[in-house]
């Protein structure tokens, strides 16, 4: 069976209901915990006297968006989901709300952000929509801004591990998509960036075991202190920048 773009994938008209729903699960909670709390860290470090210019891709019903749209200059936010996107339209207050596929459709320019946020979506994607979509955001990213997406499926977490020897077992057919550090590092790389900064998220999730939030937050605030510990988080969040030896149509500088 031919499998479905990840584009075509989100367009159907119950996606956004689905996609709440989905949130309210308990590992979901912590995760959206840790993420807000990471967001707002990274705005501290990297934009103390900036104007920040947001563009928040694949943003779905707004969780980001929202999070940010009060903290920045501008807000602008995209998506190929109509129905996703109208829950976001209830959400958001002062962001610019784009239907369309930067891929195929030329929205974005001339504008440039200085902080552009990609959730949820580069794991999932195939591996020619990760390359054409980075290469797009890349030409909307000021020189000086900073590039900010998660892994929720990283292929280091034991967790992840174990979810893949389930499901390859009882779902062989279907996809099961995941992806390692190192694949987040050679995907930001082709497009001349670099990640500066790696934040772990998620480090204890076993299988059909409830845990509470405060748990896995206490056990992310010590673990999250050793840096060889990171490659073991689930769901890890990069920070990433243009690499100074590429200019900014992506080609390496040379003598």
């Amino acid at each position: 069976m031919a499998q479905i773009s990840y584009t075509e994938s989100h367009k159907y008209a119950g996606k956004g209901a689905e996609y709440e729903q989905y949130f309210q699960t308990r590992w979901q909670r912590f995760l959206w915990s840790r993420e807000q709390e990471i967001l707002l860290k990274i705005l501290e470090k990297y934009f103390v006297d900036r104007d920040v210019h947001l563009l928040d891709f694949a943003c779905g019903t707004g969780r980001i968006t929202a999070l940010l749209e009060n903290r920045v200059k501008t807000s602008t936010g995209v998506d190929v989901s109509g129905s996703m996107l109208a829950i976001a339209r209830e959400k958001l207050k002062r962001t610019q709300i784009i239907e369309a596929d930067i891929t195929a459709q030329n929205v974005l320019k001339p504008g440039k952000f200085n902080l552009i946020t990609a959730f949820r979506f580069f794991l999932n994607a195939e591996s020619e929509l990760r390359t054409a979509t980075l290469r797009a955001l890349v030409e909307v990213l000021d020189e000086d801004g900073y590039f900010v997406f998660n892994n929720h499926r990283n292929w280091g977490s034991p967790w992840t591990k174990l979810a893949y020897a389930y499901h390859r077992r009882k779902n062989p057919e279907r996809m099961f998509n995941v992806m390692s550090i190192r694949e987040m590092e050679e995907l930001v790389q082709g497009a001349g960036l670099e990640i500066v900064e790696l934040y772990p998220v998620g480090f204890f999730h076993p299988p059909r075991f409830p845990v509470s939030v405060r748990l896995n937050h206490a056990i992310d605030n010590v673990a999250g202190r050793f840096t060889f510990l990171h490659r073991f988080s689930e769901s890890p969040i990069a920070v990433c920048r243009r690499r100074k030896n590429h200019s900014s149509n992506g080609s390496t500088s040379g003598n």
